[in-house]
C-alpha cells in the first residue's frame, strides 16, 4: 500500500458534469442542447400555465437569456465548489453535502436573480416572480448532488 505524501489534491473528483466537460469536451455537444431543451420545456409549460397570449414572441424574446444565465449560474456554482476544494482544501467534490448543497443554492439563487432582474424585466410583477422562481427550482444544477465517488468507486 502506498503512503500519501503531503497534501495531494486530486482533481479527478471535481464535480459532475463540469469536470466531465473538461475531460471529454465532446460532451458539450450533448450538454448544451440538453440544457436548451430543458429550458425550452420549462418555458413552454410556464407559458401555458400563465396563459401567455403571444407564446411564440415571448419564447423568442426570453429563451436565449434564460439559457445563457442558467449556464452562467451553473458555472458560478461549480466555481464555488472548485474554490472550496483548491483554495480551502475542503473535501472531495460531489461527495460532501456541505459543499454541493451551497453550490446548488448559489446557482439556483443566481438563476432567480438573473431572470428576475434581467430576463423578465419587462414583464408584469406576477410573471417575473413566478417565472424566475420556476426556473430557479426546475433548472437548478441538481447534478451537483451526484457523488463523484459513484463514478470512481
Amino acid at each position: 500500500m502506498k503512503e500519501k505524501k503531503g497534501n495531494d489534491v486530486k482533481l479527478y473528483n471535481v464535480l459532475f458534469p463540469f469536470w466531465m466537460l473538461m475531460l471529454f469536451p465532446i460532451l458539450w455537444i450533448i450538454i448544451l442542447p440538453g440544457n436548451f431543451i430543458i429550458d425550452s420545456l420549462v418555458l413552454l409549460i410556464l407559458m401555458k400555465a400563465l396563459g401567455t397570449e403571444n407564446k411564440k414572441g415571448f419564447y423568442k424574446k426570453h429563451i436565449i437569456k434564460i439559457f445563457c444565465f442558467g449556464m452562467l449560474s451553473d458555472m458560478i456554482g461549480a466555481g464555488y465548489m472548485l474554490l472550496m476544494m483548491l483554495g480551502f482544501e475542503l473535501g472531495r467534490m460531489g461527495d460532501e453535502l456541505y459543499l454541493t448543497g451551497p453550490a446548488l443554492v448559489i446557482s439556483a439563487l443566481l438563476i432567480f436573480v438573473f431572470n428576475y432582474f434581467i430576463t423578465f424585466k419587462g414583464s408584469d410583477l406576477k410573471t417575473r416572480r413566478i417565472a424566475s422562481l420556476t426556473f430557479a427550482i426546475a433548472t437548478a444544477p441538481y447534478t451537483f448532488l451526484v457523488p463523484s465517488s459513484w463514478l470512481y468507486g
